[in-house]
């Protein structure tokens, strides 16, 4: 097993924002779209304490657009060990209420992955979703995903399903679960935290479970401020 492109993939798509500037809930896409003119800054630091050991470092920026659509870029990579694998990485969200009260939401995004690094291919990953939210402090998502080879690295196109659980305990802490069905790069379960008691900081410890071997298991911290 190729663990570090695996590991790789899954920080392509490891991003996490507060409710008020939200892309992902860890990595599956969020209902949430940040309003127009916000920009939204993060760095994600997945890393292992086990053999194989690595940390990495992925900077990203996102912004509301307009119209319930927000676009974001990222650049991961490896930081301590093997190749660094440098990709530029852009994404578009569109999310909508389908009803007046607002409980269900539609939610339609893409990735598109442009590698820096010499002797990769371009990537694309695409998703639909819908959300419904109970009681006030509970969402929930599902929907399905569609990725070419490049991103799930397996060789081939890969499609499955994805969703998410959300359950904000204060205005300050949420407990949240997100995760992939498959046996590719994207397929990780990744229970955590959003911890936000500082104003426009927040912050989210988690953990990264691999579908696919132990070895692709890897923690999550992440700090993130909006403008």
């Amino acid at each position: 097993m190729k663990t570090l492109p695996l590991i790789a993939c899954a920080i392509l798509l490891g991003t996490v924002c507060t409710a008020a500037a939200q892309q992902t809930i860890f990595n599956v896409p969020s209902q949430d779209v940040l309003s127009p003119g916000t920009v939204y800054g993060e760095i994600d630091v997945p890393f292992r304490i086990d053999a194989p050991k690595y940390v990495a470092i992925t900077p990203r920026v996102v912004a509301g657009l307009g119209y319930n659509f927000e676009g974001g870029v990222n650049l991961p990579g490896y930081i301590n060990q093997g190749d660094k694998l440098w990709t530029a990485m852009f994404t578009i969200k569109h999310s909508q209420s389908l009803d007046t009260t607002a409980p269900w939401t539609l939610t339609e995004g893409a990735h598109l992955y442009l590698p820096l690094t010499a002797g990769r291919s371009t990537g694309v990953f695409g998703y639909v979703m819908t959300g419904y939210k109970l009681f006030g402090s509970l969402r929930l998502d599902a929907g399905g995903y569609i990725a070419t080879d490049a991103v799930s690295g397996t060789g081939k196109s890969e499609v499955g399903a994805l969703g998410s659980i959300e359950y904000t305990l204060t205005d300050w802490l949420t407990i949240a679960v997100d995760g992939y069905s498959g046996n590719n790069a994207l397929s990780y379960i990744t229970p955590g935290l959003f911890v936000g008691p500082f104003g426009k900081w927040i912050f989210y410890p988690a953990y990264q479970i691999s579908n696919v071997s132990r070895d692709g298991d890897s923690y999550l911290l992440e700090a993130g401020y909006t403008f």
